[in-house]
């Protein structure tokens, strides 16, 4: 058994990331609560994806299986809460595990976690996005350059260092024109950190990613289009927000 992810080449796999980092820059621009509506959607397929890969016997209807329905919900919760800040993140995630135990008579407490973990990453952008367009902007833009370097890199290598290094690579590439433009809220501080944050912790992502599906050649489409936030996304929050806010 081996987690290093083996990359999936079948199919559109570059059409689909770029459309997927087109959704999101987009949704960043335009709303708050779009980028979490946006982000939920992910959150909730990966949560659900996670459960089916781990041989969850998925019911006719979503009501009338409360370990999948709970599962969802909470993945959802956490960007959605995010979007109103980080006091309504903790009760979003507290409120809807409990009632998700409750409800499933503590059948879901795995599930939960897998919920939790992919439901934090996909909170991360939204909780930027609160000090400013611009900081939630950038991690989604510092990810994608990691993801498309190791994707590019990583495809076919000898070694399985190549992608991520190749994709911390060109987030330091990104991260030079981020110091050139520097939009508000962010000033170099704030790119710096956020970009040393994405290409040190990044590669660590798909990792978890693997962990979580139980090996890194299982195909999990949906849990491989946040896996780079797992880790990343969260601290970046938190690191960028300490920065900026110091």
């Amino acid at each position: 058994m081996t987690f290093a992810v083996r990359h999936d080449v079948d199919g559109p796999r570059v059409r689909l990331g770029v459309a997927w980092l087109a959704a999101t820059v987009v949704a960043c621009v335009l709303s708050p609560l779009l980028l979490a509506v946006v982000l939920a959607v992910a959150a909730a397929l990966a949560a659900d994806e996670l459960l089916t890969v781990h041989g969850h016997r998925v019911r006719a209807g979503l009501l009338e299986d409360p370990v999948r329905l709970s599962t969802m919900l909470v993945a959802v919760a956490l960007p959605l809460g995010a979007s109103q800040g980080v006091d309504t993140l903790a009760a979003a995630c507290a409120g809807a595990v409990v009632l998700a135990i409750v409800a499933t008579g503590g059948r879901a407490v795995g599930p939960l976690f897998v919920a939790t973990t992919v439901g934090l990453a996909a909170a991360s952008p939204v909780l930027l996005q609160r000090l400013g367009t611009a900081a939630a902007l950038f991690l989604l833009l510092f990810v994608a350059a990691y993801d498309a370097g190791d994707f590019l890199i990583g495809t076919g290598a000898h070694a399985s260092w190549e992608g991520p290094a190749a994709g911390a690579a060109t987030v330091a590439v990104v991260a030079f024109g981020g110091l050139v433009v520097t939009p508000p809220p962010l000033d170099e501080q704030g790119v710096i950190a956020l970009a040393a944050a994405v290409a040190v912790l990044a590669p660590l992502g798909p990792l978890v990613g693997s962990v979580l599906i139980g090996d890194g050649t299982t195909r999990a489409r949906f849990v491989r289009r946040i896996d780079s936030l797992l880790v990343a996304g969260p601290v970046a929050a938190y690191v960028v927000t300490a920065v900026l806010t110091r």
